[in-house]
């Protein structure tokens, strides 16, 4: 029976390279969607001494190969090696890094031990129903998104591009076995002799690592004009990018291509110069931390990922810019990404600030952010710090890591509790919980992973919840002789009714993202790439209508679900009424509706 899900890990000059770690983390996900473990497998010569530090990046068993053989990649023995172990473990899974390597020895592997193979894959999930892998990859040159699955034939084998997964936290205290299998190797596995090996001198940057791209498209014009952009990317301390139309045109060297088709990047800042901003291209960058972009036309789609936008001619604006970063810099003024302002940093909390939107992260990733008596408390000093700031009028909640949203209390803490303390554990986190929900900003929650116990009662208590395709929910509280305390027995009834909440509480089930989406525990599902810009534009709308309207909507909304059907009219009645105040919005919004114009909210001041 096939079981497990495995990971090639590529080691080039004995150095494991980084798409093993983004591949552990990614198999932890899918390990754990199937109750499996991650098999990290390693090939090389004198390789035995990396065992244990991929276990700590999520490796639950390693095998190695060593054997001198082995010390430099070449096909046939590779090939031998790792067929060896497949046919001896029958996996349910093997994932191989689409580098050159991977793409040499992965269509060997397949076609030897009789099974498909999904090749340079940017997405991987577990269909909740059937349980197969899906595995997603551009088609058509990009143009088309392929999800395809392997029924048939195990194992289910697919290459990853490098850059699109994220690895783990490192854990020290992860515990696993390391196992060695001996291949016997005779002179005709080594049909090719290497005689010398000369390292090739890279030309162009790994834009992957970098944490600056200044990215230029068809608007640059020509590969002269590229100059520009090295400019500012040296004054930056960046590096230079393109867009397909820019190394199709030959204006940039393959590598440096950022979109489906090349490279998946994550820098602090992207500044798209003269790029549309076509799907292909978007899927390459949208997880940037701060998007700039320039472009002549003011209905690019890239304006609409973009954090600032700027219509103009970039020939114009980048000399300018330019200029200004170095004279910057040379009184002392160095950059910093918009996400980190007005930061606070907890201890299991990271808070900041952009544009209005406020961000509260759950930062106990190796914890799978589960809640404790700190991290309540910090969740509390975060909700009476917005009660106050009228600048924010959104906030997004998400958890640190990809794994998990929150996986739930942390139970080591809890265990020691004695009655009466549970008692105010309980009291503490509803008060938390009831505080988020009736923050005067839209809260809203990103679900990533793993939302269990406290996690789905967090979610639930904001007021809109997105969720990736790969989150989980679930109550699993009487499977620890427990019932839900911080507010779940009330609120998920009140939200997907009595007989979903008894369901899900009694059997402990954990609900796919499709699953929470059918019932209403969820408001939407989104790729998990697309997961936070989908957060962002959800919070940009709800900011470009009447935020005064909104908040007394939501207290309408709140106050009324208390009450007896009549009494909440009577509640809607009053917020009604305050929209007709000379200070409320309504004045200015029917005022711009009767005269045919784009109403202006931000000038009307509240009473």
């Amino acid at each position: 029976m096939s079981k497990d899900v495995f990971i090639f890990i590529e080691q080039r000059d004995n150095k494991i390279q980084r798409v093993g770690y983004e591949l552990l983390g990614e198999a932890n996900s899918l390990a754990q969607d199937l109750g499996q473990k991650v098999i990290a497998v390693m090939l090389g010569s004198g390789v035995s001494a990396h065992g244990e530090e991929l276990i700590r990046y999520g490796a639950d068993e390693v095998i190695v190969v060593d054997h001198p053989i082995l010390k430099e990649y070449l096909t046939e023995p590779y090939t031998k090696a790792l067929t060896a172990v497949l046919q001896s473990r029958e996996p349910e899974i093997v994932l191989f890094g689409a580098t050159s390597i991977g793409r040499d020895l992965a269509p060997r592997i397949a076609a030897r031990i009789k099974t498909g193979l999904t090749a340079d894959c940017t997405a991987l999930s577990i269909n909740p129903d059937t349980k197969l892998l899906m595995m997603t990859r551009p088609a058509f040159g990009g143009n088309l998104i392929a999800v395809i699955q392997c029924k048939n034939h195990r194992p289910q084998m697919a290459t990853v591009r490098p850059g699109v997964m994220q690895p783990m936290e490192r854990d020290d205290t992860r515990k696993g076995n390391i196992g060695h299998v001996d291949v016997a190797f005779d002179e005709t596995d080594q049909a090719v002799e290497i005689l010398e090996i000369i390292p090739k001198i890279k030309k162009t940057a790994d834009i992957v690592q970098a944490k600056c791209l200044v990215s230029g498209g068809r608007g640059v014009g020509c590969s002269e004009n590229f100059k520009v952009l090295r400019s500012l990317a040296d004054v930056l301390d960046g590096e230079v990018s393109g867009s397909r139309v820019a190394i199709d045109s030959g204006w940039l060297d393959k590598d440096l291509q950022v979109g489906q088709t090349g490279k998946t990047v994550r820098p602090e800042l992207y500044l798209a110069c003269g790029i549309s901003g076509a799907i292909q291209h978007v899927a390459g960058m949208e997880n940037a931390n701060c998007v700039i972009a320039i472009n002549k036309n003011e209905t690019a789609p890239i304006f609409g990922v973009a954090d600032l936008g700027i219509v103009g001619d970039l020939h114009v604006i980048l000399p300018k810019l330019t200029e200004a970063v170095k004279q910057a810099k040379a009184k002392g003024i160095s950059y910093t990404a918009p996400a980190a302002q007005q930061h606070v940093g907890l201890e299991n909390i990271l808070y900041h600030t952009q544009n209005g939107i406020a961000y509260l992260t759950i930062n106990r990733p190796q914890q799978l952010n589960a809640l404790n008596i700190k991290t309540l408390t910090e969740i509390d000093s975060i909700a009476d710090k917005l009660q106050k700031d009228d600048s924010i009028k959104v906030l997004i909640v998400r958890g640190a890591g990809g794994r998990a949203f929150v996986a739930g209390a942390d139970i080591s803490q809890m265990r020691d509790l004695s009655e009466e303390q549970g008692r105010e554990m309980s009291l503490m986190a509803q008060g938390v919980f009831d505080k988020l929900k009736n923050l005067p900003q839209i809260v809203i929650a990103a679900v990533n992973g793993y939302a269990l116990g406290g996690g789905n009662e967090l979610a639930m208590a904001c007021d809109i919840r997105i969720a990736s395709s790969r989150a989980k929910f679930g109550q699993p509280e009487v499977n620890l002789g427990l019932i839900p305390g911080f507010t779940g027995t009330q609120r998920l009834s009140r939200l997907v009714g009595d007989g979903d909440s008894k369901r899900m509480i009694f059997t402990t089930d954990m609900l796919s993202a499709e699953e929470a989406l059918r019932i209403g525990l969820v408001n939407a599902v989104v790729a998990p790439e697309g997961l936070m810009r989908t957060c962002r534009d959800l919070a940009l709308k709800i900011m470009s209508k009447s935020i005064y309207a909104i908040q007394l909507a939501k207290r309408s909304i709140n106050e009324g679900l208390a009450l007896e059907f009549h009494q909440g009219l009577l509640v809607e009645n009053d917020y009604w009424t305050e929209c007709f105040k000379e200070t409320g919005d309504g004045r200015e919004g029917m005022t711009a509706f009767v005269e045919k114009r784009p109403a202006d909210f931000n000038r009307v001041e509240k009473s």
